[in-house]
């Protein structure tokens, strides 16, 4: 697979309950990155259509960590909410599911990527999403920036069928042309 085949998402959300999830889940902000290029989607009307068309028009692979359970059901209750429309993607691979699908046991993107490579999360307290989204958007698009960064290292490795550190194993993944979800589009 080529890198200009794949992009990375990571959302960025305010509330919620995770009894009712992902009613309460507000979306701030999607980011995406491609290559080096980053992208950011607030949560306007127009700027979430925007979002939606490309997500659905995209015909390479949809990399995400934890995307299954929490990116792609937030936006799809999102999408539906607002736009009155669902989150439709081409191919989908969730780092996260892969994982936990070949070892059996979860894993923190913090912990994955310190056991791997050395790079940890930026420290952060999610009950400050909003706040800081209105007062100074660009600590929380760093932070974004920082996860999709360490997403898109652990998926080159993949890529490159180098093996992941997990806390007291390895795994080596398929990448996406063997293993990634395709379909008729519904996330």
């Amino acid at each position: 697979m080529d890198t200009e085949e794949f992009l990375v998402l990571d959302i960025e959300t305010s509330g919620g309950d995770w009894t009712k999830f992902p009613f309460g889940f507000n979306l701030l902000f999607t980011g995406i990155r491609s290559q080096s290029l980053y992208s950011f989607y607030n949560s306007d009307s127009s700027t979430l259509s925007s979002l939606a068309d490309i997500l659905s028009s995209y015909k390479g692979t949809i990399v995400t960590f934890n995307g299954v359970k929490f990116d792609f059901p937030v936006l799809d209750y999102t999408f539906k909410s607002r736009l009155e429309r669902n989150l439709n993607v081409y191919k989908h691979y969730d780092i996260f599911a892969e994982i936990k699908k070949q070892s059996g046991s979860p894993i923190s993107l913090d912990r994955l990527s310190r056991y791997t490579f050395g790079s940890s999360k930026l420290e952060w307290d999610h009950k400050n999403n909003l706040s800081t989204w209105i007062n100074k958007p660009e600590l929380l698009i760093d932070y974004n920036k920082n996860d999709l960064d360490l997403t898109y290292e652990i998926f080159m490795r993949i890529l490159k069928r180098m093996p992941l550190f997990l806390d007291n194993s390895s795994v080596i993944l398929e990448p996406p042309d063997n293993s990634a979800r395709e379909g008729s589009g519904d996330a």
